[in-house]
């Protein structure tokens, strides 16, 4: 159950379980029911989402927080990927989540600032005399490197 597709019987014997043992608590915390103390998630180095690990059908399944917390608010798994409204993948809260398609998810993207060694601001190159900044695919070409920033952002590129 940990790398492959659960089967909509196992999904929902899942959501069963967790509906039944576990609870949410403000603040996009997670605790077992009749508990005081909220669940410590798990963390990965290369992953930024927390994980819950729990035996379940003597199996030991891990399951993404934020997906944990969606299925306690909601009573249903989510139909489309879920994304953190404000671009912080271990702030869990159920008003920071949202069901949104793959595109959506990826306009809401933190870009690293990553100034480019010869411009000297991010996402833009210089090419021939002229800037140039790559937006959903296409290159687009500026007079000046801060024009072709700002229009990066002013199409959804976010940095932090």
């Amino acid at each position: 159950m940990n790398k492959t597709k659960r089967t909509e019987a196992e999904q929902a014997a899942l959501l069963a379980y967790l509906i039944e043992k576990y609870e949410y608590l403000p603040g996009g915390l997670v605790r077992h029911k009749g508990h005081e103390k909220p669940l410590k998630p798990r963390a990965k180095k290369k992953i930024p989402y927390y994980e819950l690990g729990f035996r379940f059908q003597g199996r030991l399944v891990f399951v993404q927080y934020h997906i944990i917390i969606w299925v306690l608010c909601k009573a249903r798994w989510p139909t489309m990927p879920l994304d953190h409204l404000n671009g912080n993948p271990r702030d869990n809260r159920i008003e920071n989540l949202r069901e949104c398609t793959p595109s959506e998810n990826n306009l809401n993207t933190m870009l690293a600032w990553k100034p480019n060694p010869g411009t000297g601001v991010p996402s833009v190159s210089e090419n021939y005399g002229r800037y140039q900044c790559r937006i959903r695919g296409e290159n687009l070409y500026f007079k000046n490197p801060y024009e072709a920033f700002w229009y990066a952002i002013l199409c959804g590129k976010r940095y932090r």
